[in-house]
């Protein structure tokens, strides 16, 4: 069932109601690991805290294990209400979850609060009595009615069963031609919601649309058979037909049906964030006037995550930053947190207490960590700066160093970490750079956004907390990073440079930040202990080491002994117990008050980082792409960084730079008025050597910087594995990521180019 964002508060406090007269904990979170999903349980949790709801948050990072968690509850403990935070919209949940599979309780309500697109019509449609006499309109006013008198008016509850209620996200009122321009709300499914009621009472197969006849013909011509199938094959059809409201032919049939599978293949997207959801519940239970700068902090990170990552556009998240501005404005109680506008006041306006804790509008660069790093590197790994100036190349390097030098920085001042720098060059920093925009194209180099106070120490801005809660979500444990080898950072480097080097070991074209303030000694150890102290603020052991938590040694003796399926079972478990280990790391890191674990997460971002440049600029400098007949692809097979791509979050977020360097490439190379070669969507694999599968993730590119488009390779995935007969298998959330065996990837490419 859909939920309209206007009843949301209403399923909350069912959800509450449910909760009450039970010893047990019955309220069960499962959050999917991303900082937009983070950031909502965060709130929902606060909520319930608040109303003093025992619950249980769960991480789940598969389609595998939420049907496993939710199986396992189902059999060990009463389970009233399951909240899906970031996972289960495009997924038939009565099917994954009904009395077929793990046998939830009927009197179980699973609440799907979800940004992926599109959502399963299963989810939306699918016929509950209970749920819709629960949120009708008039029962839910007559609840919030003093008393509850008008309650009584009001027929019985039916018997309750289990039901999924989608939590939908705010819409527009529009006027509707058909009501003489009456404001009505904008209904996106009003097409499929009637192709899905007229189609309920039918199969997804009906013979009848293989018959000549009408339907009336076909009836009597069964009726005069005298065969006992035949017979009953018509009664089941006069059934359906009589629960119908109306008869269908076989052509209105068929156009519902297509109606339907044009809305499946559309492809995916994402709506409003998880965590923009949650806020807005807090505002309609009148909660953020209690923690409002706290909720209002969450629901920033939400938005910053899904511009980051590719799941919104530049004009929708403009649109919904102005929102929260205003509402940052209003809750705000200092004088200085209003400024609005230039970068050189509000990025480095000082704190007036060392308790500052403010949130404050920002017109941000787009500038890696650069408040943490020195210049020059945050320029080197940004993104934006990357693909715009070719930075894998020789001469976009020497593009790099010319912009700091025409902006007046000497080497050793770009080498110089953010705290480092002076309070005038600071001020004069956005200036600087906005006065070079135009020589370099850097049209798009800065965005709104928000800062948050620390009282003295040095500000975190949205996309720091996003990029250190990413890290923690991919790479705090479970995987092995080595970034003090050579063999990573700078023999690559040389690689790219022509092997030529310095006479200070850097390659040519290398900037002396490289093995200087911040390089790559200091980095290795901020790496290789950052879990050290993670654990001990944790209250820990403070004894971890970022890598899995079994001796290597005895693991290597133990797997010899497995069968092959025993030795995937268990890379599984490793990776289901990495994630919820990293799961409460980056909770921990969300403390409203104490920075101090997410700003030790910092150096493990910047690694992050630097492995995906590193990897992308090796890519395009040895022209790794290949190109397919509908798309272009990379593989990577092996190097040091490997295992740091076996995340598909790293891998996209590896993906989308390529994406982006070939766009620009394709800009410069194309005269003004021609066109070009076009910008194909972009197949990126890894090689899990632990498994012997590849990770693969499909991109589609935008035309244009800033924009979004919807991913259809969810579908083309699905389809190019059931042709080849590839043993592929979409384990995540996200469908534009599939995981291929090894001897079946040739083929799966294959007839992947098909589609």
């Amino acid at each position: 069932m859909l939920l309209p964002h206007q009843r949301i508060p209403a399923a909350y406090h069912e959800l509450v109601g449910r909760a009450r007269g039970s010893p047990a904990c019955t309220t069960f979170l499962f959050v999917a690991p991303d900082v937009d999903s983070l950031c909502a349980a965060k709130l929902l949790s606060t909520l319930l805290k608040t109303d003093d709801v025992p619950h249980q948050t769960v991480p789940i990072g598969s389609w595998a294990q939420l049907q496993g968690e939710a199986s396992q509850l189902a059999t060990t403990t009463a389970v009233r209400s399951l909240v899906l935070v970031g996972l289960g919209a495009s997924a038939d949940l009565h099917a994954l979850l009904g009395p077929d599979a793990c046998d939830l309780p009927p009197d179980c309500m699973v609440h799907v609060i979800d940004a992926h697109r599109p959502i399963a019509l299963a989810n939306l449609f699918t016929r509950s009595d209970y749920a819709r006499a629960l949120f009708d309109p008039r029962r839910v006013r007559a609840r919030q009615a003093p008393g509850g008198i008008n309650a009584a008016r009001l027929p019985p509850l039916p018997d309750q069963e289990l039901c999924v209620v989608v939590w939908d996200e705010v819409r527009e009122a529009e006027p509707d031609p058909d009501r003489d321009g009456e404001q009505v709300v904008y209904d996106p499914w009003k097409k499929e919601r009637e192709a899905w009621e007229e189609l309920e009472p039918y199969p997804d197969s009906d013979p009848d649309d293989d018959d000549d006849e009408s339907d009336e013909e076909s009836d009597k011509e069964d009726s005069d058979a005298g065969s006992d199938v035949d017979s009953q094959s018509s009664s089941r059809r006069k059934r359906r037909r009589t629960d119908s409201p109306k008869p269908l032919s076989r052509d209105q049939r068929r156009a519902y049906r297509a109606q339907l599978a044009k809305y499946d293949s559309r492809g995916a997207s994402f709506g409003q964030s998880v965590a923009g959801t949650m806020y807005l519940l807090a505002e309609g239970l009148g909660r953020t006037d209690v923690d409002a700068v706290w909720y209002v902090r969450l629901a920033i990170l939400g938005l910053t995550y899904q511009l980051t990552n590719s799941q919104l556009d530049l004009s929708g998240y403009e649109t919904q930053q102005s929102v929260f501005a205003t509402e940052v404005a209003r809750l705000s109680t200092t004088a200085d947190s209003l400024q609005l506008g230039n970068i050189s006041t509000i990025a480095t306006s000082h704190s007036t207490s060392e308790r500052d804790r403010s949130i404050r509008p920002s017109e941000e660069l787009r500038f890696c960590l650069f408040r943490h790093w020195n210049l020059y590197d945050a320029m080197f790994h940004s993104g934006y700066l990357g693909v715009k100036m070719k930075l894998w190349t020789m001469e976009g390097r020497k593009k790099l160093s010319g912009l700091l030098a025409k902006m007046g920085l000497s080497l050793s001042e770009s080498s110089e970490t953010y705290a480092h720098m002076s309070s005038d060059l600071k001020t004069s920093l956005f200036p600087m750079l906005s006065e070079q925009r135009a020589s370099y194209g850097l049209w798009d180099l800065s965005y709104p956004s928000f800062v948050r106070k620390s009282g003295w120490r040095v500000d975190l801005s949205a996309q720091d907390y996003v990029d250190a809660l990413e890290a923690l979500l991919e790479a705090a444990t479970g995987v092995r990073l080595d970034f003090a080898s050579i063999t990573t950072v700078d023999a690559r480097r040389a690689l790219i440079d022509g092997g030529a080097s310095g006479a200070n070991g850097a390659g040519a074209g290398q900037h002396s930040a490289a093995t200087q303030y911040g390089g790559r000694e200091e980095w290795a150890e901020g790496i290789k202990s950052w879990v050290h102290k993670a654990g001990m603020l944790a209250g820990g052991d403070g004894d971890k080491e970022n890598r899995r938590p079994t001796d290597a040694a005895r693991a290597a003796a133990d797997e010899a002994e497995m069968t092959e399926a025993e030795k995937r079972q268990k890379v599984e478990a490793d990776e289901n117990e990495a994630r919820r280990r990293n799961f409460w790391y980056a909770w921990d890191a969300l403390d409203p008050e104490d920075t101090t674990l997410l700003r030790h997460a910092l150096p493990l971002s910047m690694a992050l980082h630097r492995a995906v440049i590193a990897q992308g600029s090796y890519i395009l400098d040895k022209r790794a792409v290949t190109f397919f007949r509908s798309y272009r692809l990379a593989v990577v097979k092996d190097g040091p960084d490997l295992p740091v791509f076996q995340h598909p979050a790293t891998l996209l977020r590896l993906a989308h730079w390529i994406v982006d360097a070939i766009r620009s490439m394709l800009e410069n190379n194309n005269p003004p008025g021609q066109t070009g070669p076009k910008n194909l969507p972009f197949v990126l694999a890894a090689l899990s050597e632990a498994s012997d599968k590849f990770l693969v993730v499909g991109v589609v590119p935008a035309d244009e910087f800033g924009d979004v488009r919807r991913n259809r390779f969810g579908i083309a995935f699905e389809e190019a594995a059931l042709q080849s007969r590839a043993k592929a298998q979409q384990r995540y959330f996200d469908a534009s990521v599939v995981e291929v065996r090894r001897d079946d990837f040739d083929k799966f490419l294959k007839h992947l180019s098909m589609h």
